[in-house]
């Protein structure tokens, strides 16, 4: 799907002229296109800091928000704000789906008098590929949610077999791949993105396990845990989970703590190495 993405980028690049940037809602790089200038200055620090760490900071997602993106069904015009980093003007394109908002197309424009509305029209008609492909991949993200938290919350037995049988099928063949399980505790925030952690092949929110003769705590707001199920290239390929795991605990506050499991073949293996 990441391929879709970037074609599709690389599309509207190519229709307006201009360097493209797919971003979802929570402002986390999805795909972005090319940049051939030769001039150093045309990058603003904005843009380089997406690319490079994948997400902007909450300043600059703050002042983009500030000019009505969340609820705009068309191009957004924003103007340059060095004082925030943004030394080049963007036209912003809100991509969404029935009505609602998962993503935005960033072009870096200060031409004058920049792309046409007829390009610009071409281009929201890509925005709405866009979407469609953002909300599929959020019900298929609800789906492994619930499967998922259904494996890890089940007891030995029939249940916990059925459960694995689920997740199995959901996720496909990269089932039977090694995966290890991260753990961030009290999580009392949303859902991250999938793409925080790379290889996240699903996530969710759980109760947290409760001491004897105590109750669990239910759901994020009574402080659950976040367990994300990430699937890795080889058995020693940890190092970029560990830094999304200290990442993510900083995210929990002071009293979280973040941990990962041993990898592991296949899932049969999930609830215990989550206990």
């Amino acid at each position: 799907m990441k391929d879709d993405y970037q074609e599709l980028v690389d599309e509207i690049s190519a229709l307006l002229g201009v360097p493209a940037t797919l971003e979802n809602r929570d402002f986390g790089l999805i795909a972005f296109g090319v940049h051939d200038s030769e001039d150093d200055a045309a990058m603003d620090p904005v843009r380089t800091r997406s690319i490079l760490t994948r997400r902007s900071t909450p300043a600059v997602r703050a002042w983009f928000e500030g000019f009505g993106i969340t609820h705009a069904s068309g191009p957004v015009r924003i103007p340059a704000a060095p004082d925030a980093g943004v030394f080049r003007g963007r036209i912003c394109l809100p991509v969404r789906h029935r009505g609602r908002v998962l993503g935005y197309v960033w072009l870096l424009d200060d031409s004058d008098p920049g792309p046409g509305a007829g390009a610009l029209a071409a281009a929201m008609e890509v925005t709405e590929r866009i979407g469609e492909l953002l909300a599929d991949e959020a019900k298929a993200g609800t789906d492994l949610a619930r499967e998922l938290r259904a494996v890890l919350a089940a007891g030995p037995g029939w249940q916990r077999e059925m459960a694995v049988t689920a997740l199995r099928t959901a996720l496909g063949p990269s089932a039977d791949g090694t995966h290890l399980l991260l753990c961030v505790a009290p999580w009392g925030a949303e859902e991250p993105p999938v793409r925080t952690v790379p290889g996240t092949a699903a996530l969710c929110v759980l109760p947290l396990p409760a001491p004897p003769g105590a109750t669990a705590a239910r759901g994020p707001d009574g402080g659950g845990a976040l367990a994300l199920l990430v699937r890795l290239r080889s058995a020693d390929a940890e190092a970029p989970v560990l830094a999304a795991a200290a990442r993510l605990r900083e995210t929990a506050g002071p009293a979280g703590g973040a941990g990962v499991c041993a990898p592991r073949r296949g899932l049969a293996e999930l609830p215990d190495a989550w206990r």
